[in-house]
């Protein structure tokens, strides 16, 4: 199934609105998503989403933990 809008061509780049966002045409509602599909796809933006945030909390534990590690000073014995 082509997914572009009937009036313009263009490819349709959100499939939730119900109107083309670049001519403003109505969109058929056999091009839209339906709301089963728009909440599977909201459950998979929540994992990706959860996914980014524990990357990046893991990120900065590291980076924390290479930063108290580098901020041991040594002290030096001068003669």
């Amino acid at each position: 199934m082509s997914h572009h809008c009937p009036s313009c061509k263009r490819v349709l780049y959100n499939r939730r609105l119900k109107r083309c966002g670049f001519c403003n045409a109505a969109i058929p509602a056999e091009l839209q998503f339906t709301p089963d599909e728009i909440a599977a796809l909201d459950r998979q933006m929540e994992k990706w989403e959860a996914k980014r945030k524990q990357r990046e909390l893991a990120r900065e534990a590291a980076l924390a933990a290479a930063k108290a590690q580098a901020a041991v000073i040594i002290p030096l014995i001068m003669p």
